[in-house]
C-alpha cells in the first residue's frame, strides 16, 4: 500500500554524483585561493628582515657619523712621510687621500695603499697607524734606466721611462723634481728594438730581449766602467743579441746572461785602449775566446751627441723623511 508520508526512495547513481560535484567544486575553488595566500607570510617576513638589516646599518651609520667619528682624541695630527726618491710629501698625502684632522677610524690601510700603488713612481708603500693620532706612511720609488722614445708630437720629442723590471712611467715635469734628477732622466740610454705603440705609463714590458737588455743596464751602473763610461743606446732587436753603443760611439756587442765576465773583458780592453791612446770601435763579446776587436783613433773616433748625464742618487741611499 502506498504511503505519501514515506521518504522517496534514494537515487544512489544520482546522490553520489551530487556528492562528487559538491567535492569537485569545493576543491576548484579553494585551490587558487590557496595558491593565493601562501607566499604572503614569507614575503611579510622577507620585508621584516630586508627592513631591520638596513634600518639597523642606517642606525650604526648615524651612530659614526654622530659620535664615533667626531671624537676629538681619535683625529689625525701626524702624517709624517718617508721617501727613498724625489716625490714630494705633499705629493704622497694627496696620493694618499688623507688629511690631517680626519678621523683615524675612517682610514682603511689596505685601500690607502692600493691608491698609493696605482701611482706608476711608486713600487711599494707601508703604512703604519698609531692610535690615537699618528698614520705613517713609506714610499719606495721605482728608479728609471732606460727610455723609450716615441714618436714626435708636433715636432717635440717625447719619451718615457722605464725601470728595471719592464714597469713604464712618465718623466717628471719641470718643477714637480730637482732640476738635476729631470735633467738626468732625459739622457738616460735609450732602450730600442721594442715597438712602442700602445705603450703608455704603468705598461709593463715584456719578453725576455727586453728584459735581458734592462738587466744589462742595471748590471753596468753597479761596475767601475760606469764612472769611465756612458751608454747611449742598448738594441735588443737581434735574438741572443745585445748591442750597445756609448756615447763615444763604441759599439760592443753582447749575448744575455754572464754580465760579469763580459763587463771585466770591456775593462781590460778599455784600459789597454787608454795605453794605446786609442779608442774601441767596436768590440764583439757574444765570442768568447779572442773577441773581434776594431780600433780607431782618438782623433777619428765618433762622438755621440748625447751628452754625459748629471749624477743622479744612488738606489741603496737613505730614506728621505719628510715632515
Amino acid at each position: 500500500m502506498f504511503n505519501p508520508f514515506s521518504a522517496k526512495p534514494r537515487n544512489r547513481r544520482r546522490d553520489g554524483d551530487f556528492t562528487l560535484d559538491v567535492r569537485l567544486n569545493a576543491d576548484t575553488e579553494s585551490a587558487p585561493r590557496r595558491r593565493r595566500v601562501w607566499w604572503l607570510k614569507p614575503a611579510l617576513l622577507l620585508v621584516l628582515a630586508a627592513g631591520a638589516w638596513f634600518g639597523g646599518g642606517a642606525a650604526v651609520q648615524l651612530c659614526r657619523e654622530r659620535w664615533l667619528y667626531h671624537i676629538p682624541s681619535l683625529a689625525l695630527k701626524h702624517l709624517p712621510v718617508s721617501c727613498d726618491g724625489v716625490i714630494s710629501a705633499s705629493e704622497i698625502r694627496r696620493l694618499a687621500g688623507v688629511t690631517v684632522g680626519r678621523n683615524v677610524l675612517t682610514i682603511d690601510p689596505y685601500q690607502v695603499r692600493q691608491q698609493l700603488l696605482r701611482h706608476p713612481r711608486i713600487e711599494e708603500a707601508r703604512l703604519e697607524l698609531e692610535f690615537p693620532d699618528t698614520l705613517r706612511i713609506t714610499v719606495r720609488e721605482r728608479w728609471p734606466i732606460a727610455r723609450l722614445m716615441l714618436p714626435p708630437v708636433g715636432g717635440r720629442e717625447t719619451f718615457l721611462l722605464v725601470d728595471e723590471t719592464g714597469r713604464v712611467m712618465a718623466p717628471f715635469e719641470p718643477g714637480r723634481a730637482p732640476a738635476e734628477v729631470v735633467q738626468s732622466e732625459a739622457t738616460l740610454p735609450l732602450l730600442t728594438g721594442i715597438p712602442v705603440v700602445g705603450v703608455a705609463p704603468g705598461h709593463a714590458l715584456t719578453g725576455n730581449q727586453t728584459l735581458a737588455g734592462l738587466r744589462l743596464l742595471a748590471a753596468f751602473s753597479e761596475t767601475p766602467l760606469a764612472a769611465e763610461a756612458d751608454l747611449a743606446s742598448v738594441d735588443v732587436s737581434a735574438a741572443g743579441l745585445l748591442t750597445v753603443v756609448t756615447t763615444r760611439g763604441a759599439q760592443i756587442t753582447m749575448t744575455p746572461g754572464n754580465f760579469g765576465r763580459q763587463f771585466q773583458q770591456w775593462q781590460a780592453v778599455h784600459r789597454r785602449s787608454a795605453e794605446l791612446r786609442r779608442a774601441i770601435g767596436s768590440l764583439d763579446l757574444s765570442v768568447a775566446n779572442h773577441p773581434p776587436l776594431k780600433w780607431v783613433e782618438l782623433a777619428a773616433a765618433p762622438t755621440n751627441e748625447v751628452p754625459a748625464r748629471p749624477l743622479r742618487p744612488k738606489r741603496k741611499s737613505p730614506v728621505r723623511r719628510h715632515a
